[in-house]
């Protein structure tokens, strides 16, 4: 049976259309996987490599921050002893070490010195007086036996022997006495340390009592830490402070002493820090420094992240943890102490989690990333 000319025409226009559905519709399947394949590059391109670590557990010591000056030890006032002579030398300055014994200025001593010979004569003179003495004695003794030498006569004798005993006795104390004034005319240090001030001047005539240097004893100082009255019952003889000078480096030390009692007008008490002055100590310290620094009362379990890791937002803490399909969560935590490079996180994130370490500060909620481990980690401390 034969088709028609429009039958035939019919059946080409059906076909032709549904070829063209075909072709259109392959042709957006494709257009979307394009489209699909064009958005996993551009998310890929974009997103931010990042390090990520585990919060870790260390041991960190528990500290109590603290200011104070830097203070001597002890200081000891050199002073004149002796009184009406001129100082005619000075042989140390201020900042010099001295030793126990070491002569630090000298008086003129040819006017002491001169009495010192007057009475060492004197001493001489009572000594032959006594020996003349003691002989006479004796003899005016063995006469008086044989009744040749009457009894009050003897007795006079044996008073001068007496007598001049007791001006030699007289004699040698007030050589003594000039051998001491000689002896002050020479001013000497009364222990190890440094000169701290000299008020001595050449040719002055002073009073006995007269301040003239002020030695730091055992050049030894200490860091006195002021402290509220909480702070001041947590803390222990012995415990190990640091404190920083003005250049900025450390100087360490221990609790010499606490004190018994607080300031009443400002209810501060004062724990007093022996600096270590071993191998030279720190020679950035000096007395007069204020410094700030702490004392370590212990150690304590501590969950920690690196500095770099926390990101302030709305005046909060946050950290990113890296969630699902490699995309972070803004995540607020509450913090605590801080130690060298990292601090403790006391709540908001659990040491199972990762969290971002480097990178963070350019990143905001929901952001993919690429991850890559941390180099380092929080070092400080003993690991728990």
């Amino acid at each position: 049976m034969k088709m028609s000319r429009t039958s035939r025409a019919w059946t080409l226009g059906i076909a032709t259309a549904a070829a063209l559905a075909v072709g259109a519709t392959q042709n957006q399947r494709k257009e979307a996987t394009e489209v699909r394949t064009r958005a996993t590059h551009t998310a890929t391109a974009t997103a931010l490599t990042v390090s990520v670590v585990h919060p870790e557990r260390v041991e960190w010591p528990e500290m109590i921050q603290a200011s104070g000056t830097i203070a001597p030890w002890q200081e000891a006032i050199v002073g004149v002893e002796i009184v009406g002579l001129r100082l005619a030398d000075l042989l140390v300055e201020v900042g010099d070490e001295v030793t126990k014994g070491q002569v630090l200025a000298r008086f003129d001593d040819a006017t002491t010195l001169a009495m010192v010979r007057q009475s060492e004569a004197a001493v001489a003179e009572a000594e032959a007086n006594v020996a003349e003495a003691d002989a006479n004695a004796q003899r005016a003794e063995r006469l008086g036996r044989t009744g040749a030498l009457s009894q009050q006569d003897a007795t006079q004798y044996l008073t001068r022997g007496r007598t001049t005993k007791a001006q030699l006795e007289s004699s040698k104390a007030r050589l003594h006495s000039q051998q001491l004034a000689l002896q002050y005319t020479r001013v000497v240090a009364p222990d190890d340390g440094v000169i701290s001030s000299r008020k001595a001047m050449l040719g002055m005539v002073a009073a006995p009592g007269t301040e003239l240097f002020r030695l730091v004893r055992q050049n030894r100082l200490e860091w006195r830490a002021e402290l509220s009255g909480a702070q001041l019952v947590q803390v222990r003889i012995g415990d190990a402070a640091t404190v920083q000078l003005a250049d900025g480096t450390m100087a360490h030390g221990k609790v010499r002493q606490i004190a018994p009692v607080l300031d009443e007008s400002r209810r501060i008490g004062v724990a007093y820090v022996e600096l270590d002055r071993s191998d030279g100590g720190n020679p950035c310290a000096r007395a007069g420094m204020y410094g700030t620094g702490a004392i370590t009362l212990g150690h304590r379990d501590a969950l920690t992240l690196p500095s770099d890791a926390i990101v302030m937002r709305d005046g909060h803490e946050y950290v990113f943890v890296l969630g699902a399909d490699d995309r972070v969560v803004l995540t607020r935590v509450a913090i605590g102490r801080r130690f060298g490079n990292g601090v403790e996180i006391s709540t908001g994130v659990t040491d199972a989690q990762q969290v971002v370490a480097a990178g963070a500060a350019f990143l905001n909620d929901a952001d993919a990333v690429r991850t890559v481990p941390a180099l380092a980690t929080v070092a400080a401390g003993r690991r728990s």
